[in-house]
């Protein structure tokens, strides 16, 4: 069974607007609000188990540097009619393991030679494997095959995890071998078990899924290994030797080609702090989160989330001053002013009291008006699991 490729759906936001309860005061709300502080638990619904052939990659896989991601494989020279042995990952049940061993040489997918355990002995493509159930496979290569070539690709399956559910492992296990006269005729590798989850969402459902509160430039992030975590199945208890990097994503959710950027990790515990560099520009950006186990494997865990600048704090505009009001014209009860406005009495309703109080409302209006200008703040950008 092989590991299903994931899908990548476009980022979805959604803009809310938010209606006060008054008309005039009108505004927009933010999808999610920028926070510092933020904490992000460590805590996948899955988890994703592969065996990595790091005699391939040149080493220890590192999910700080490219070297695991290149593409670029170096065979493991090994010897016609050697033995390879495979000291299978702690984790994984080799019981009912087999092998098959393809001779490619030319790449072009038509294999020259193909060689299984599963056929039987006297069948001169047979493959002898021992070791089933220890732990060390051993498999005898077959004999100089002039039509196969020098380049073939070893596979063992299938190997089962011993974790609960949420811990799946994917076949197969595999090595490419490069047959040379001067190789050891017994040769060794020690394949290492990845395990790779990310959150919020599951790894293996194909979503994109930022965490939902944005992360402000400069600010603190907490990462939490829950008491609930399914890592603690590959027996992490704190965070102690953590590694955090920053990986920048391009507008698809991929990784660009820049390395992640390592941050210092502030462990306590089962917790770890990390700041967000103040020259971080705003975008979308993985959290890579790397720590070996205790039997030498890796678990790496990506957190996709929104890095946005700082918010500049409001202007608030001083108040006016309150105006002076002018003095009432003194007239004579009962006569008409040479400027045409008349005295009302008290308890009149005369016109001048009407257009008093219209214009107190027209004076409200506008400034409601300014008071939802000042009070408006751009929206940051957030995301859902799309």
């Amino acid at each position: 069974m092989s590991s299903p490729t994931p899908s990548r759906r476009p980022l979805q936001r959604l803009g809310l607007v938010g209606i006060g309860s008054a008309v005039l005061f009108v505004g927009i709300a933010s999808p999610a609000v920028a926070a510092t502080g933020v904490v992000i638990p460590l805590e996948p619904s899955e988890v994703a188990l592969s065996a990595v052939p790091v005699e391939n990659i040149g080493g220890p896989m590192d999910p700080m540097t490219t070297n695991s991601s290149a593409g670029i494989f170096t065979p493991v020279p090994v010897q016609y009619s050697g033995t390879i042995t495979v000291d299978v990952p702690a984790g994984l049940d080799d019981s009912a393991v087999e092998a098959e061993l393809v001779f490619d040489d030319d790449g072009d997918g038509t294999p020259e030679a193909t060689y299984s355990s599963s056929l039987a002995p006297a069948d001169p493509d047979f493959l002898a494997v021992t070791g089933q159930g220890t732990g060390s496979v051993t498999v005898a290569l077959p004999a100089d095959d002039p039509a196969a070539g020098d380049a073939a690709v070893l596979y063992l399956q299938p190997l089962t995890d011993t974790f609960g559910p949420a811990l799946t492992y994917y076949d197969p296990l595999f090595y490419e071998l490069g047959f040379d006269a001067a190789a050891p005729a017994a040769a060794t590798v020690h394949p290492e078990l990845a395990a790779f989850s990310q959150v919020p969402c599951g790894i293996t459902t194909g979503e994109r899924c930022p965490f939902p509160t944005p992360v402000t430039v400069g600010s603190a992030v907490t990462l939490d290994l829950t008491a609930g975590s399914v890592l603690r199945e590959l027996g992490l208890s704190d965070l102690a030797g953590v590694l955090v990097g920053l990986q920048e994503l391009d507008n698809r959710g991929f990784p660009t080609a820049a390395a992640p950027v390592e941050l210092t990790a502030q462990v306590d515990g089962s917790t770890a702090s990390v700041v967000i560099p103040d020259d971080t520009a705003p975008g979308a950006y993985s959290l890579v989160v790397a720590q070996q186990t205790p039997s030498g494997g890796i678990s790496v865990l990506n957190a996709e989330i929104t890095v946005v600048a700082e918010e500049a704090p409001a202007v608030v505009p001083p108040a006016a001053a309150p105006a002076t009001p002018a003095a009432p014209a003194v007239v004579n009860a009962g006569l008409r002013s040479n400027t045409g406005v008349e005295a009302v009495e008290t308890g009149s309703t005369g016109s001048v009291a009407i257009a008093a109080g219209a214009g107190m409302l027209v004076l409200a209006g506008v400034g409601g008006v300014a008071v939802a200008r000042t009070r408006r703040r751009p929206a940051a950008e957030g995301g859902t699991c799309a």
